[in-house]
């Protein structure tokens, strides 16, 4: 009777649960077609809400590795009386090596930010103030270059000042209205950038706050998340999200750590090799280099673009010498660096790269650029993960080395699926007897004894008898 009971009680909580989800999915895909614009506030709103907690969770996730790598390496050996006793998740040594390794990994992670702003911010403002301040001298040289063209080439100078008189009509009627609009739009929201600023700092602070009981009760939150999920599902169901979770965190975690390492080697040999080049604006280019480079394949381009402008108003030769620098460096980031950094941490090649990069950019833009390569690599390994099991559901082979002849066709077999195996493992031994008598064949005909070579001939002969 109990038992009747309790599954008629999930019976009922399924019905329920699945109505409720049939009418939230309803009244969801009802705002999406008549009221976007709301629902998109609406989401914002609670996005910014979910702010702090989001952030805590990057850093958190970020920072883990250096914490993990703190306690392995350092604190564990150092810590004598731990290895002689039985090593518990929730024991006083490891909680006390825990809190510590989280308090110095956060603080490490806010003397690096301290760091690069004091030493980097600086460089960037005066970099940024030289540029706006050689701003009349780049017009000179221009005007320079405009008058010795047609001091050499008289012809071109009706054609040209034509094109003079709409550009300065342009500038004048579409361009400068629309800086001045923006300065006094700037001016006037300066009170909100202050509060947005001020917001996102204390955001920041939050964030910094909650990721440090993440990392110190990591092991605590990930039981409880455990719990709730063989709670509400099947064993196998859990356990397939488990170790999809597991895979997404190696993919994620792996392109990351290692994208981020790889940008900053760049942006060191960027700035080491301006210096010793004499290229001005190193600080401020090496920086664009190495935050660009996080984004494959399009990030070089996309800095090395605005980085040789700069340089180009100051000097043109030692813009055409920092885009072979350029080249060269991607070339050794993409052939030495990143595959010793990287190696295949997506299982991705190229064509899905562009192809994910690509489709990511358009729907979230600079994120997407960034984080669109290993999305698509866990969306691409759940794919296939699926088409694997329908095939061999089907008693079919998984490996794509076998689809690759255009003229591979699997026959059916109506009474049994052996029949489907049989044929396709007889296909394969034909194929494997064949190569081996071709290499047979071949070793024989390089031997100088003639017994030895009829005796593999005779072999042959046997076998293709059989």
């Amino acid at each position: 009777m109990i038992m009747n009971r309790d599954s008629k009680h999930n019976f009922y909580l399924k019905i329920g649960v699945n109505g409720l989800l049939i009418v939230c999915g309803g009244i969801f895909f009802y705002y999406i077609l008549f009221h976007s614009d709301k629902l998109s506030a609406l989401i914002s709103a609670f996005l910014s809400i979910l702010t702090p907690i989001i952030s805590g969770l990057v850093i958190a996730y970020i920072l883990n590795p250096v914490m993990r790598f703190l306690e392995k390496k350092i604190f564990y050996p150092l810590w004598n009386k731990l290895k002689r006793k039985k090593d518990h998740v929730y024991s006083k040594e490891k909680i006390i090596i825990r809190v510590l390794c989280a308090f110095l990994t956060l603080l490490l992670f806010i003397a690096m930010i301290y760091g690069i702003v004091i030493s980097v911010v600086p460089q960037l403002v005066i970099n940024i103030q030289s540029v706006l301040s050689r701003i009349p001298v780049y017009l000179l040289n221009i005007n320079d270059y405009y008058a010795n063209i047609l001091i050499k080439y008289p012809n071109l100078e009706s054609i040209l000042t034509q094109y003079s008189v709409d550009l300065s009509q342009f500038f004048y009627n579409k361009v400068r209205p629309y800086f001045e609009d923006i300065i006094s739009k700037t001016s006037t929201s300066l009170l909100g950038s202050i509060v947005t600023i001020f917001k996102s700092l204390l955001n920041f602070i939050i964030g910094v706050i909650i990721s440090l009981h993440l990392l110190i009760d990591k092991e605590r939150f990930v039981a409880q998340s455990k719990k709730v999920l063989y709670a509400y599902l099947k064993r196998e169901r859990a356990n397939n999200f488990i170790n999809n979770l597991r895979y997404t965190d190696k993919i994620f975690g792996g392109f990351i750590t290692g994208k981020v390492i790889d940008s900053i080697i760049v942006g060191i040999l960027c700035y080491i090799t301006m210096l010793i080049l004499h290229i001005p604006y190193t600080v401020l280019i090496s920086v664009i280099v190495a935050v660009t480079n996080v984004i494959p394949y399009f990030g070089p381009f996309i800095g090395a673009i605005p980085s040789a402008f700069f340089i180009l108003m100051v000097d043109p030769k030692k813009c055409l010498v920092f885009l072979i620098v350029i080249i060269i460096l991607q070339q050794i980031d993409g052939n030495v660096i990143g595959p010793k950094i990287l190696g295949d941490s997506t299982g991705l090649n190229s064509f899905w790269v562009i192809f994910s990069i690509t489709v990511f950019s358009g729907l979230f833009g600079w994120v997407g650029m960034f984080f669109g390569v290993p999305t698509f690599a866990v969306i691409y390994a759940a794919f296939r993960t699926l088409i694997n099991k329908r095939l061999e559901i089907k008693h079919m082979p998984i490996e794509t080395a076998y689809y690759v002849d255009s003229d591979f066709t699997y026959e059916e077999d109506d009474k049994n699926n052996t029949g489907q195996s049989f044929r396709f493992a007889q296909k394969t031994f034909e194929r494997v007897t064949k190569e081996t008598l071709q290499e047979d064949e071949d070793r024989a005909n390089t031997l100088t004894n003639s017994s030895t070579k009829d005796k593999l001939l005779n072999e042959k002969d046997e076998i293709t008898d059989q």
